[in-house]
């Protein structure tokens, strides 16, 4: 499968909907990601990105940053250092390396998608509950 294909897997509704369960209820992903392939978790970590993305908006409104959830990250060249890796940074950061090194990609999808959880709960967090109606 091609760096292409990689991109534009998309998840199963159920996924989706269970991925959602995971994101709100804050339950790690960390045995989440292990019932799924290499190119799933690709395709986790982005459908993530784009519900935290979504959530942020909702909540935050004309306050929301990117910033808001990619200061929660370890930046890429840190992360690389960290695991002694000499490979190109655009290499990590495409995900290239989930085909030639899955444990260590699938360790950096994993702490992308607990800094994108951690910020939906604090967005959870701080916003009012609706009224209820009676």
């Amino acid at each position: 499968m091609n760096r292409l294909q990689v991109r534009q897997k998309e998840l199963p509704l159920s996924v989706r909907i269970e991925v959602m369960v995971y994101l709100v209820m804050n339950k790690p992903f960390i045995e989440f990601m292990g019932k799924l392939s290499n190119v799933e978790v690709v395709a986790l970590q982005k459908f993530v990105w784009d519900k935290t993305v979504e959530i942020g908006l909702r909540l935050k409104g004309k306050s929301f940053t990117r910033k808001d959830i990619t200061k929660r990250m370890i930046p890429t060249p840190t992360y690389q250092r960290q695991q002694k890796c000499s490979e190109r940074v655009y290499y990590c950061k495409g995900v290239m390396c989930i085909h030639s090194n899955p444990e260590c990609a699938r360790n950096k999808i994993h702490g992308h998608l607990s800094a994108m959880q951690g910020a939906v709960q604090q967005w959870l967090e701080e916003t009012e509950p609706p009224a209820v109606r009676k």
